[in-house]
């Protein structure tokens, strides 16, 4: 089991970015409004609590948005409260998402105080042309100065987020960024491929001939130049966009390739708990006020049956390079994926997109290129 807390703060929003956040304004009043925010998320996670059935929570993360706007001293005091109400692990993985450029080592050292003993530094390139180009407000040496902080702090879990297919990115320029994350040493690493969502400002920039991103085959290349690259620096490739040092794989999002329960706490959080998935509404005054009367404010609210839970854990886990077991599959539903998807998986072995192995369906290094083809086959 785990929590996701919503923070959607923003400094400005990324070119790229289509994420529920808001940009802060006047500092007097963005106080007031973290105060009441946060306020809302205690009342939401209380309101949550009888449902956890007397599982144990063991990751918490904090995503955006930009948590690390928040003053660290407000988060901390959120952490304890939830630590404190709701049942904890003890060896609870917290993690917090950050901008380079605004973790301060203050910042670092509260947080790392109030428990948090992971940081996802929103990285994406080493390029300060990159970096403009997509709206990102820190540059290439608040990336280091970034790691340096939180490891000062004793904060030894560490990723980077980093994306490919930038506007105007080669080949040579992705090598560069990955050398330079190497360097730093993080235990984690997440390669992303940008992908462009309808409205937000890059969308139209491309459409209107503004922008130029790199061909398909390029980014190919790209991402094969990554796994080349990370695997051979000791980086286990577990999940398609995820790498991490052996024993430092992020066990927040295993529960989502997994298919498990997680309560999603904050305006325009998702959640999945008792069979039941659910979106709030992606709107911060709108999710206070549901909360000073006590209730949800649902944008998306849905049961799940049998059949569409098994669907899911098929097609999330496939984004597992280990893919999904067999037995495991089995103890959950009281029947084999190798009974339910027969046809399908049939068909995938035919075209070498999955192989069995150690009682476990995954994906062939083909099917790596075509996941979204192999994970749709189980959409029934």
């Amino acid at each position: 089991m785990g929590v996701y807390v919503h923070i959607p703060f923003c400094e400005q929003k990324c070119s790229y970015c289509d994420f529920h956040s808001i940009v802060v304004g006047e500092v007097g009043v963005f106080s007031d409004l973290v105060d009441s925010y946060l306020l809302s998320l205690r009342r939401e996670a209380l309101y949550y609590k009888p449902l956890w059935g007397g599982r144990t929570i063991h990751s918490l993360f904090l995503g955006g948005g930009t948590p690390n706007l928040v003053p660290p001293e407000r988060l901390a005091a959120l952490l304890a409260f939830l630590w404190e109400e709701l049942p904890c692990s003890g060896e609870l993985e917290i993690t917090i998402e950050a901008n380079p450029h605004s973790l301060t080592p203050e910042g670092a050292r509260v947080l790392a105080a109030a428990g948090v003993n992971r940081v996802s530094l929103g990285a994406q390139a080493f390029q300060d042309e990159l970096l403009q180009a997509i709206g990102r407000l820190h540059r290439a040496e608040h990336i280091s100065q970034a790691v340096h902080n939180v490891r000062r702090a004793g904060i030894k879990n560490i990723n980077l987020d980093l994306m490919f297919g930038l506007p105007g990115q080669s080949l040579e320029q992705w090598q560069d960024t990955l050398r330079q994350a190497l360097a730093l040493k993080p235990t984690h690493l997440s390669c992303y491929a940008l992908t462009l969502e309808p409205e937000t400002p890059l969308a139209r920039w491309v459409e209107a001939g503004f922008a130029a991103l790199p061909g398909e085959e390029e980014q190919v290349e790209m991402y094969q130049l990554a796994r080349g690259l990370l695997r051979a620096a000791g980086y286990e490739h577990y999940e398609i966009s995820n790498f991490a040092l052996p024993g430092w794989r992020c066990r927040h999002n295993l529960l989502y390739w997994r298919n498990e329960p997680f309560i999603g706490l904050g305006s325009g959080a998702a959640g999945f708990i008792g069979g039941r998935r659910y979106l709030n509404v992606p709107d911060v005054q709108g999710y206070i006020l549901s909360w000073e009367k006590g209730s949800p404010l649902y944008e998306e609210y849905a049961e799940l049956s049998r059949d569409e839970e098994m669907d899911e854990t098929m097609m999330l886990g496939m984004r597992l390079l280990e893919g999904v077991d067999e037995e495991a599959f089995r103890r959950r539903f009281q029947v084999g994926f190798s009974e339910v998807y027969q046809g399908a998986i049939a068909e995938l072995k035919a075209k070498e997109l999955v192989e069995e192995a150690q009682g476990c369906l995954r994906v062939t290094e083909r099917g790596l290129l075509l996941e979204n083809r192999v994970s749709a086959a189980f959409l029934r």
